[in-house]
């Protein structure tokens, strides 16, 4: 009964989010922008491109006007999409794979990050990853998406298996990183600030996602079929944005533009905004500077989903059953990019 009250409310709760937000007549008539609305499930560096067409106007230069709405957890923010409540979005491509399997309607059409810029940290009596043995590990779902890649890690690593250890369903990375230093999990995965604040803090770092996984489609943008069908100016729109706020992130003489954007969005402190940059733009590089979805990163996921159990006896489906690449496509024609 809980879980049914929850559900209604989370719709009664998007449907009045949707109502608010939609633009009228004559205020899309007098701005001349076209109006579009995304959703994702947090604020943090990870989508440090969508804060430069924001701050940098990059949006409305492309025609385009972007209310973006923070919708917490990755399942709501995915239903929000899957209902047109809002038709497009930034997840884990895991949901959004699965949700196409049971018979949704939605496409992949862009990919946001293609690293994984995650670390294992454990509490100080954990001295290496076998100490994980029998201990409980704090994770965003008990399947699918980041979950599956620890279960990889931990087995690469230190050869544990999924039976090894516990999962605690704690939330997003700044629940994770509250469940590890308040003492209700032994050792948790955490990007950027977090992993700054782990080390600080002294805990142990025991593993890098991507020195175990490669490269792997991450997060991504996805949308509604018919959103695609009938607005797809304004999605090659925002693509072409985001594809060009990335090209700027990356070039070092909008470093204190980029750092200026990072503290007034993210309300960071100078010192946490220069190690994200330091890590995220000069040294790591997770964005795509395309947007493109890279068979190897798509692939990279779908083997983990294949090695869980998922196709069992099928063959796995290839990418253009989830990816729709001609949005991008048309996105980096208008841009110039071959």
């Amino acid at each position: 009964m809980r879980y049914r009250i929850t559900k209604g409310l989370i719709a009664v709760w998007l449907s009045a989010v949707a109502y608010c937000l939609l633009p009228s007549p004559l205020e899309a008539a007098e701005s001349g922008l076209l109006k579009m609305r995304f959703t994702q499930s947090g604020n943090t560096s990870s989508s440090w491109p969508l804060y430069v067409a924001e701050q940098r106007k990059m949006f409305e230069k492309n025609g385009l006007q972007v209310e973006v709405i923070v919708i917490r957890g990755a399942t709501n923010t995915t239903r929000a999409v899957l209902s047109e409540t809002i038709p497009i979005g930034r997840i884990n491509p895991d949901y959004v794979i699965a949700a196409s399997e049971k018979g949704a309607r939605v496409k992949i059409v862009a990919a946001n990050m293609e690293k994984i810029p995650y670390d294992i940290f454990a509490r100080q009596e954990i001295k290496s990853g076998a100490d994980l043995k029998g201990k409980t590990l704090g994770v965003s779902t008990l399947t699918g998406g980041t979950t599956l890649m620890v279960h990889e890690v931990l087995e690469k690593a230190y050869k544990l298996k999924a039976a090894d250890y516990k999962l605690l369903v704690v939330g997003t990375s700044p629940d994770r990183y509250a469940a590890l230093k308040g003492g209700s999990v032994h050792a948790t995965f955490m990007g950027p600030p977090f992993t700054f604040r782990a080390t600080k803090d002294g805990f142990r770092k025991l593993a890098n996602f991507h020195e175990y996984l490669g490269p792997i489609l991450f997060t991504a943008d996805f949308a509604h079929n018919n959103y695609i069908k009938s607005n797809r100016t304004e999605v090659v729109r925002y693509l072409k944005s985001i594809v060009e706020a990335t090209r700027w992130l990356y070039d070092p003489k909008n470093k204190e533009d980029a750092l200026a954007i990072h503290m007034k969005v993210l309300k960071s402190t100078r010192e946490s905004a220069e190690e994200d940059y330091r890590y995220l733009v000069q040294e790591f590089q997770p964005f795509p500077k395309d947007g493109t979805v890279s068979k190897v990163s798509f692939d990279k996921t779908m083997d983990l989903r294949a090695k869980e159990g998922t196709y069992q006896g099928k063959k796995v489906p290839p990418i253009s059953d989830y990816v729709d690449d001609s949005l991008i496509e048309e996105a980096k024609k208008q841009l110039g990019i071959k």
